[in-house]
Formats: C-alpha cells, structure tokens, sequence
C-alpha cells in the first residue's frame, strides 16, 4: 500500500492475484501466472484434511535475469532525463538511482517529474535508459516492467501510485559492443511502441521479443513530453529491466592478477589446456612490466568504502582497513596479439618482473562453451639482463634502398646466460652488411629469412657491450619497424630474448626502432610501362604492357585501380581494382576491353588511382594501340 507521498507503506503486502479451490482432488494444481512478476506466494488451508501434505512448490520462470548483478562484472546503468533539452535541464541520474532499474526488488523504481509542467511546452524532451550486461549474451527478450507495484498505474487509492505513467511511445535498441566509424557504440533498432495514450497508464509491463542474438548493451528512448503537450506526473516509470536468452555467453573476459616471478625473468612460452568444442575458442593475450603503481581503498569500521578525505576526519575507532591494489606501471607493455596456439614463444616484451594474461571465451554457438583448465608460463634468467637498441636514420625517401644502422647494447648481470646469435627482422626486409663488436669488425656466419637475416656469432656474448650492424632496406611504409632477438645456441629456440627500444648509443638522435618516410601527401611513385606502345597481334613483340609502381603508406589493403579510357574519358578496360598493400606492384595488360575483345588501334589513356587512409591520388600516361 502507498503514502499520499507514492511511498510504500512499511509492513504492508498486497497480493495481486489469488485462486481458490474448493472440494479440490488433485494432487497437482497447475497455475498459468502469464509471464507477471512474482515475489510471494501464500497458500492458506482453510480447513485441515487429515492426512494431507504439502508436498513441494514448483515455480518455472523464463530463465535467469542477465541484469541482475551487472555491476559485479563491469556492467553499468545510465539514465539521462530531458535528453536533446535546449535549456540546458538535461540529467544524468546517479549510479543508486540508475540502480533501481536491475536491483531485482520491484518495489524500488524510477520516475522522474517532469519540470516542465503540464500544458504548451517549448520543445520535444526525450528519456533514454542504457545499460550495459558487462558482457556479451545471447539475448531474445527484453522486459520493463513499467510500474513498481507490478500493477497499472492509477489514481492514487492507497492501493495503486498517483500520477504515474509509463511510456507513450518507445524506440528499443540494442548493440553487441561494435564501435561506429566515430568511436560511439553502433545500435540497431529493434523495437518501436506505436504512440498512444493507453500505453501511459493501462498496460502493466512492455517486452520485446527477437531472434536470438549477441547483445551487450540495450536502449530505450521514450518522451518525456510529446510536441506541445507535458505529461504532469513521473514520467517512464520503470521497476525493473529484466533481459533473458538462452545458452552461454557469447563472450567472457577474464584478467589474470598480476603475477610475480620474483625478479627480472626471461619468459620463453606459455602453454594451456584447454577443452573448445565446436562453435567456440578461447583467446590469450599477454603484457608485461617492471614497475607496479599502488591504489589504496578505504573503509570505515563497518566495512563501507569511503574516500581517503573522509577516512582522515574519522576518529580512529571509526576507521576500517585499508587495501592496497597493486596496479600496472607507466612502463607496462601494450596487450600481445593473441596466440595461436599452445606452446608457442612469449609475444610480450622481456625480461621483465611482472606478467598479467587476458583470457577471452568466445562462443558462435549459444549452446558451445570452452573450458581451461591451466596455463602454464616457461621461465628462467634471461640471456641479458638489460638490452636497448635504435635505428639511424629515422627518415629516408620511399621506394629507395636506403643505408642503416642498428645499435645494440647489452647489459649483464652474474646471472645472464649471454646469446650468440642475433636475428634482425623487419615487414621490409632487411640485407646484411657489417657488424662491430664494441667498435670492432668481425664477421658473423649470416642466414637469409624470410623478413630479414640471422647473424651466428663465433663466440657468446656474455659481457656488457654495444654491437654495430649495418644493412640496407627498402621502405614503403610509413614508420617501418625493425626488431632484434637474441638467441642462445646451447638453449632450445624459445629461449629468444626480444630486444627493447632505447637509447643505446647516446651520439645517436635515434632512441626508436622504427623509420619514418616524408609527410609529402605521395601514395606511390616510379610509375613505369614496360613500353608505350602495344601491338596484341599475338607475334610475341610487345603483345603486353607492364605496369610497375611503388605503392606507399599503404598499411590495410586499399584499391589500386587502374583503367584504359579513350581520350573522351570513356573506359574501355579495367586492369585491376584489387586491393593491396605499401610495397613494390606489378600489372600487365593484353590490350582488351571488359568484353574480352581487342581495342581498335589509337591512343588510349592509362589512369591509375590508388586509394590511401585518408587521401587518393592517381596518374595518367598516354599509350597506343597499333596492330
């Protein structure tokens, strides 16, 4: 029951619904509740009947609700009221009043009046409520229970709210994490309420219904005002937000604490068990670091949170503990792409201290789910203690075999097991040349890869030193990066140390390991044709044109295309649209048109456009068919 106030009255319980049976024989009573919310069932024998026992009570619900709990795995709740307001009243409601709406208690709700007022409004004013699961489930219906009573709103007897209404019209969305070309989420309309004055007070709960699908966030937009007409009461009162599927979750993200190996360790590889039947996987990524931050979280003597502001003005019986949260450092490498599979070599930098994994399940199958049993991290001394290495120069031009140098120095401690092979790689490519050994020249035994060169030393390096190589690559990208590894000969091939950017050789301007080209707009340069004139009469001389060009900066692939036009600009063949990436490429065309036939004799135009990220340029050249 409820105060003038729309407050529940305290001791008071009100029942919905109730059934009775008289001179009833069955041993089992099945009851069809609709779907309705259900909190307390009472069941009242009005006379006893020897011998007869209540048995058991079965109650069968649509399943679990997903929005119970979302804050304990990283979920959220934002309610914004006078949403789109043009005078500046727009409201993000706070995280306990946003909680009402999943706290699974149907007695607590929100509503809020409209300022507003009843009569001409200035403005459309619109609410929208958007949660987030804190993880991605296969979803097929969305509840919103529209009164916190369970019951349609009214006029405020003492058994039903007073000027509560729920929504006139809706727009219901829902998004499974994808991200718009503007960094916001991306949301797909599911489900629209046709605008109508029932809908405010005459029906008890609102659901949609959908195929079954992947869904981490949903979204309701609902007025707060409708055109020039203010609705003078708590306007979109909602108890609870109830979200339900079928199956496991489609995707589960787990972070490992951060792990102490004890002291500065080289990890060789990481191993797992793990069970994926079909239709899921289970991905693994890794960081590492050296240096921890520390967060403290305070308490009171009850054990509630409190700001380290408030804890201070406490007087000492009231204080609680205080925990400290280890945290990862400014030095902390970014997240290691996933591993392919178990027993591969460790993709994060080292040596370092510390380690922290990150463990996604993920599932294209509702009723698919991976289990792991163990990860297991491969460690020992590392084979230096301490590496840091550069590039010089940092810029050369495009498309041209440019000269570098590459700096290693190496630290060691009693402990550094020393390496005596060295493995330079690059997207690039890289040629071998020269290598000092603290200034002076030796010659290694040098083995081709196949994006670089392995150098095997005659000798391990086990003392601190600065190691010279000089090579010679050919850049299409835009800062190209070239990375070292360390390998020890009398050690299994995981034993590989990658080398960490820095300055190695301070006469040096360098610091980094990557190479940047010219910021002059060219996308590619050294367009050349094999000969300017074609003559595909099939005697073997000159019966092809070849194209060839450097294509830069291109890192994703992007369409180069290249065309034949007459000289009124009509195309008459198309020689390649595909797309590709920075790097050397090569076209040939026979001399004919999209239909397979060979072109009449004249002067054509061959245009070439490559698309880069951001800009396009493209190039044209006069050619000539003769037969």
């Amino acid at each position: 029951f409820f105060s003038n106030a729309n407050s529940i009255l305290p001791g008071t319980l009100r029942y919905n619904k109730r059934w009775r049976y008289s001179f009833n024989e069955a041993q089992v009573i099945e009851i069809d509740y609709e779907l309705k919310p259900l909190k307390n069932i009472r069941i009242e024998a009005d006379l006893a009947t020897k011998n007869i026992r209540l048995s058991e009570v079965v109650v069968e619900s649509i399943g679990d609700n997903l929005s119970l709990g979302i804050w304990g795995r990283g979920g959220s709740v934002e309610i914004i009221s006078e949403a789109t307001s043009k005078l500046g009243r727009t409201l993000i409601e706070s995280k306990g009043i946003s909680n009402t709406l999943v706290d699974g208690d149907i007695t607590t709700y929100w509503g809020t009046v409209h300022r507003g007022g009843s009569g001409t409004q200035p403005e459309q004013q619109i609410g929208q409520f958007e949660i987030d699961l804190g993880a991605l489930y296969w979803v097929d219906r969305v509840r919103m229970l529209g009164d916190d009573s369970g019951i349609a709103p009214g006029k405020g007897s003492g058994r039903n709210r007073s000027g509560v209404f729920n929504y006139l019209w809706y727009q219901f969305f829902v998004s499974d994490g994808s991200r718009a070309p503007d960094g916001s989420l991306s949301w797909e309309l599911l489900g629209e309420l046709p605008s109508d004055r029932r809908n405010l007070t005459k029906i008890r709960q609102f659901q949609e219904l959908f195929p079954l699908r992947k869904v981490r966030h949903v979204r309701l937009i609902f007025p707060m005002s409708e055109g020039f007409e203010a609705f003078n009461g708590r306007i979109g009162t909602t108890a609870e937000w109830q979200v339900f599927g079928e199956g496991y979750p489609a995707e589960v993200r787990a972070r490992s604490p951060i792990y102490d190996l004890g002291s500065i360790q080289h990890i060789a590889e990481i191993g797992w068990d793990i069970d994926a039947p079909p239709g899921s996987r289970v991905e693994i990524r890794s960081r590492t670091g050296n240096l921890l931050d520390n967060q403290y979280v305070f308490y009171d003597k009850n054990g509630k949170q409190v700001t380290e502001r408030k804890y201070d003005k406490l007087i000492p019986s009231f204080r609680g503990a205080i925990d400290t949260i280890r945290t990862a450092g400014a030095d902390w490498s970014n997240w290691s792409r996933a591993y392919a599979t178990s027993g591969r070599v460790f993709l994060s930098p080292g040596p370092r201290r510390y380690v922290q994994l990150d463990i996604r399940f993920l599932s294209e199958d509702p009723f698919a789910a991976a289990t792991l049993d163990e990860i297991v991290l491969e460690f020992d001394n590392p084979l230096a203690q301490e590496t840091r290495a550069e590039v010089f120069p940092v810029e050369v031009a495009p498309g041209e075999m440019s000269q570098f140098t590459y700096y290693l120095r190496s630290e060691f401690v009693s402990s550094s097991r020393g390496f005596d092979q060295i493995q330079l790689a690059s997207t690039a490519g890289a040629s071998f040349r020269a290598l000092r050994l603290a200034g002076e020249p030796i010659a290694p035994t040098v083995e081709e890869t196949e994006n670089g060169f392995k150098l095997f030393l005659s000798e391990p390096v086990r003392r601190s030193t600065l190691i010279e190589i000089d090579f010679e690559s050919t850049l299409y990208l835009n800062q190209t990066r070239f990375e070292a590894f360390l390998f020890n000969s009398a050690l299994s091939t995981t034993a590989r140390q990658q080398v960490d950017p820095g300055d190695a050789e301070e006469t040096i301007a360098s610091d980094r390991i990557f190479v940047s080209l010219p910021t002059d707009g060219r996308l590619f340069a050294d367009l050349s044709l094999s000969n300017r004139v074609i003559t595909p009469n099939g005697d073997g001389i000159s019966d092809r044109l070849r194209i060839d060009l450097d294509l830069f900066k291109v890192l994703d692939p992007r369409p180069v295309i290249i065309g034949v036009y007459t000289l009124a600009g009509h195309r008459v063949a198309l020689i390649s649209d595909a797309a590709t990436t920075a790097g050397h490429q090569t076209y040939q065309w026979d001399g004919r048109d999209r239909q397979g036939r060979t072109v009449a004799p004249g002067i054509y135009i061959l245009r070439v456009t490559a698309e880069g990220d951001a800009l396009t340029r493209s190039a044209n050249r006069l050619i000539s068919v003769a037969y």
